[in-house]
């Protein structure tokens, strides 16, 4: 039996979390603005999103449920305080139910045991849904606001749609990566 963490263990371990997440927002403002993929789908999101995502997956799985769904609520936060946030406060939010919900997700799914297929499965699946979510809450958010340009709603609302299930899978891949590693290093 595993000993028993101490709530200033979960509360350290937490925070490093939501320092790696705002260090990789503050890496994404580093690119420069406009190199997009595709449509909406900038460089700056793919690298930021990927990064972030891998965070909320390995803090999920080596702290718990309550540690990813915190980094992802409370790093939302800070980034929006911090400029590095969505064009649109509003959905700010929403950005953070999104990565609670991709933490409560993967860690549901995942089991205590590590078994890679397992844990890749939850990953996919932890991404798909938290893809779905904003896919749907996102537009629902920007149609409830007045003063929002309509061709700005539309592009935040593409932003937050399938490019979230992409930079979701590639954090669950790098995570993948990192986890195995991270379990033999104890």
């Amino acid at each position: 039996m595993a000993p028993k963490k101490s709530p200033a263990f979960w509360v350290t371990r937490t925070a490093l979390g939501v320092a790696l997440v705002v260090v990789a927002q503050l890496l994404g403002k580093a690119i420069p603005a406009g190199a997009a993929i595709v449509g909406p789908f900038s460089a700056t999101q793919l690298v930021t999103g990927s990064l972030v995502n891998c965070v909320l997956f390995v803090f999920t799985a080596t702290t718990g449920i309550w540690s990813g769904a915190a980094i992802g609520i409370l790093s939302s936060v800070l980034a929006s305080l911090v400029g590095v946030g969505p064009a649109i406060p509003a959905v700010t939010p929403v950005i953070a139910c999104g990565n609670a919900v991709l933490a409560i997700v993967f860690g549901l799914l995942h089991g205590r045991a590590w078994s890679f297929p397992r844990w890749a499965v939850s990953a996919a699946a932890a991404a798909i849904v938290k893809c779905a979510f904003l896919w749907v809450c996102v537009p629902l958010v920007l149609g409830l606001l007045s003063g929002v340009p309509e061709k700005q709603a539309a592009a935040v609302s593409v932003m937050f749609s399938w490019p979230q299930g992409v930079t979701a899978l590639i954090g669950g891949a790098l995570a993948m990566l990192v986890l195995p590693r991270l379990r033999k290093s104890k």
